[in-house]
């Protein structure tokens, strides 16, 4: 590559001094010239020592890092905040509890250099650090982040993986700080429907600690679902439902029934697999009284 376009990467974190300082060192080892990237990390009223952490760990590299605050509370606000002061033709979203290997910026901007896209999902692995992995976390492995799906599907990449040209955004729009999650969702869609060209690169690799309690994943639980609907409410049009269809759907998840993908997946582990589907039905349970409670069924 002999033009290397300038690269910024924003990281958004929030109590979180040992992710944020993982993370940092993964992207302080790129090989990508120091002078064609920065790092941008905005810290989201974090109360432990992740400030003191980002300080001490941004003190071990010689390129360039912007440590900004934002006040605001949410992750897009966040984001919105590193945009605002970033200088890249490329602008990278990776999230704090996240490592990446070596070529990571390379093989991001080649999508766009050498493919010409200009939304780019990279492929997310969630991993243990266990030799036997725990049950939470075989569950997060196995149903974690389906990314492929997600662009296929639903039209968008999480904020956590994703590379786009910084005139997606200059002609999208930011994210909605509105939101505390569906965010991402929310800002694909709207780069879809601008006409912008998207792809999944299934061989560019982002790591993610596997949740290793049902505490974590029922608190992702009570992240995604609220978000969702406030997505919903903001969004009718672009978000449409049929009534009768979501509460059909809704009355149907109150059993013990899943699609065929996810049997499919939760049967790779023969041995767990009751116990994972019993995690998977409870999430659900949540997700439907939840649902119910607010008389959004979807």
């Amino acid at each position: 590559m002999h033009d290397w376009p300038f690269v910024s990467v924003i990281i958004p974190v929030h109590n979180d001094p040992y992710g944020i300082q993982q993370t940092l060192r993964s992207l302080f080892r790129q090989d990508y010239p120091k002078k064609q990237y920065e790092i941008i990390v905005v810290d989201n009223n974090s109360n432990d020592d992740t400030i003191s952490m980002i300080q001490k760990t941004v003190s071990e590299f010689e390129g360039n890092v912007i440590v900004e605050t934002e006040e605001m509370q949410g992750s897009y606000a966040a984001r919105n905040k590193g945009f605002s002061v970033s200088r890249g033709e490329i602008i990278a979203f990776i999230d704090s509890d996240m490592t990446v290997g070596s070529d990571w910026i390379y093989k991001g901007v080649q999508c766009f250099t050498n493919k010409k896209k200009d939304y780019v999902g990279c492929n997310i692995e969630i991993y243990s650090s266990k030799k036997i992995p725990s049950l939470w976390e075989k569950y997060d492995i196995i149903l974690g982040f389906p990314i492929k799906n997600y662009m296929k599907i639903d039209g968008y990449a999480p904020t956590a993986c994703l590379f786009v040209a910084r005139n997606v955004i200059e002609k999208a729009g930011n994210f909605d700080s509105r939101l505390l999650s569906g965010g991402d969702c929310e800002f694909g869609n709207r780069a879809r429907s601008h006409g912008f060209k998207m792809y999944f690169d299934q061989d560019n690799i982002m790591y993610h600690p596997a949740r290793n309690s049902f505490s974590s994943l029922f608190q992702k639980q009570k992240r995604v679902t609220p978000g969702q609907i406030r997505l919903r409410r903001l969004f009718p049009e672009r978000f449409p439902h049929n009534r009768f269809k979501d509460v059909a759907i809704c009355c149907i998840h109150l059993f013990p029934v899943a699609s065929p993908a996810v049997l499919f997946k939760l049967s790779r582990s023969r041995v767990d697999f009751f116990p994972l589907f019993g995690i998977f039905y409870a999430l659900r349970l949540y997700t439907c009284w939840f649902k119910f409670a607010n008389k959004c069924f979807f």
